[in-house]
């Protein structure tokens, strides 16, 4: 390719990375034009982008825009996956991805937070639970303890008519 093509491809993935504190590096070489696209898919369905990149533009992109040390985990053909709620979100579709694509698509490694994250590391956050979870958790446990008390005050005041109820009736009834 011409040096000009060149630059404007690096300069193109720069543009989309600029602003990325992650993302996520895959080779979905052994997938199919359709379960790439339907992957793709997905992806925009979470407000994520895939680009094809080739490795040595990929890396000139990666130090432009401040991910240095990313480009140590470009293998093969690469694609950069961004966006949405970042590394932690992506990962964990990434992971449900390769496990229903039955390991054609490889993780190859990611950026997070200033750090690059290999492999095993892009698995491990995909076990990690997500915002919407720990919000959940979160929910749970403030609620949790209200829950109870509730239940408890229920069950005494059902208590205290019971007994209310068993005296009126040993004192001769209701008059």
């Amino acid at each position: 390719m011409s040096k000009s093509l060149n630059a404007a491809l690096i300069d193109g993935l720069a543009r989309e990375l600029e602003g990325v504190d992650s993302c996520v590096v895959v080779g979905a070489s052994a997938m199919t034009v359709a379960e790439v696209s339907a992957f793709r898919t997905k992806l925009r369905g979470q407000d994520f982008r895939m680009r094809v990149v080739k490795n040595s533009l990929a890396k000139l992109a990666f130090e432009q825009v401040g991910m240095p040390g990313l480009d140590a985990v470009l293998d093969g053909p690469s694609a950069v996956i961004h966006g949405g709620e970042g590394c932690l979100a992506i990962s964990k579709l990434v992971a449900d991805e390769k496990r229903t694509a039955k390991d054609k698509l490889q993780i190859h490694g990611g950026f997070n937070e200033g750090e690059v994250v290999d492999s095993q590391g892009i698995d491990v956050l995909s076990k990690v639970p997500g915002r919407k979870e720990l919000l959940a958790m979160c929910m749970g446990g403030f609620f949790g303890p209200v829950s109870n008390l509730s239940q408890s005050m229920d069950d005494l005041f059902t208590e205290m008519h019971g007994l209310l109820e068993a005296l009126i009736d040993s004192k001769g009834g209701a008059e």
